[in-house]
Parts: C-alpha cells; structure tokens; sequence
C-alpha cells in the first residue's frame, strides 16, 4: 500500500475527496455519490475533441464516436446523481453538433438551400446564410435550433445523454 496515496478521510471532509472519479455530496436527506468535478472537465474535454469543427467531412463518424463514448461514460458513472449536469452537457453538446453542421455546410448559397429543405422560411434563410456572425452565434439563432432540432438528430445518429442517463441511471 502507498502511504502517499492512501489516506483516511473523514466522511464530513467531502469536499476534497475523489475516489475513481467519483466524489460524495451531502444534501437535506443524507450523503448521496456524484461525479468529481476534475471528470466532469475530463468529460467535456473529450466530447469537444470528438466534436471539432476542424473536421470538415460528414458528421455521422464523430457523431458515432461520441455515442461510442458518451454510452461508455454513462454507464461508469451511471451510480452517481448527475442529472442537472447531464441536461447542461446534453444542451451544450447540441449546440456543438449544430456548430459543427453550419460550419460543414460553407456557402451561404448551400446554407440557404440547406435551411428551407429544412422548412425554415426563405426570407429567414437568406438572412442567417448570409450572416456575417460566426459559427458558435449563428448555431443559437432561434431558426437554426428549429431547423435542426433534438429530432432530427436523433434521428440522424445523436446520442441523447438526458435519455441515456435517465435509462442507465434507472438500473442501480
């Protein structure tokens, strides 16, 4: 055993402790386990890699490497109370993959085409395609989120994490 790693803890010294990646809270009904704030940073570090904008092709392969990881993540960390969290990362996660689709779609010519195939009014298509604002504004425009909206990725292969949490969490 390692002395320098090994310690003992008291259970009202939460605070500071982390055991493999997994930290203690306490609350009005009692001391519940929630995921440690250096893996929650571990976390969204690595769905910001897997979501980068400097991949320019399709989606569908980053968005099948983050399912990849999300559901092995999810079911590690599935024990601890996360759901605030979750629904935070899982908004924050849509925005990124809108990001990455405006960026993927180029000219304002194809971002037109693309925004009233996807039922967006043309008047409201030409004046976001043709918009100076960059990718991380133009992906919160009102228009945007409805053209490309929870559904439609789901249904293109995004990994819902509020759904997945709520389904692996279920379990324990």
């Amino acid at each position: 055993m390692n002395r320098g790693k090994s310690r003992t803890v008291s259970v009202f010294a939460i605070r500071n402790f982390k055991f493999l990646g997994f930290a203690l809270g306490r609350n009005g009904s009692g001391i519940y386990v929630r995921v440690h704030p250096k893996s929650w940073k571990k976390f969204k570090s690595k769905l910001k890699d897997l979501s980068s904008r400097r991949s320019v092709q399709s989606i569908k392969p980053s968005l099948e490497k983050i399912k990849v990881y999300a559901r092995g993540w999810l079911n590690y960390y599935g024990i601890a109370s996360m759901k605030n969290n979750i629904d935070d990362i899982n908004g924050w996660l849509y925005h990124r993959i809108r990001m990455c689709i405006w960026k993927q779609w180029k000219l304002p010519r194809t971002r037109r085409r693309n925004l009233i195939s996807l039922g967006v009014a043309e008047h409201y298509a030409t004046t976001i395609a043709y918009s100076r604002r960059k990718y991380w504004f133009i992906s919160n425009n009102k228009a945007v989120i409805w053209a490309l909206n929870k559904e439609r990725l789901i249904n293109s292969g995004f990994y819902d994490l509020a759904t997945a949490y709520q389904s692996v969490h279920v379990n324990y």
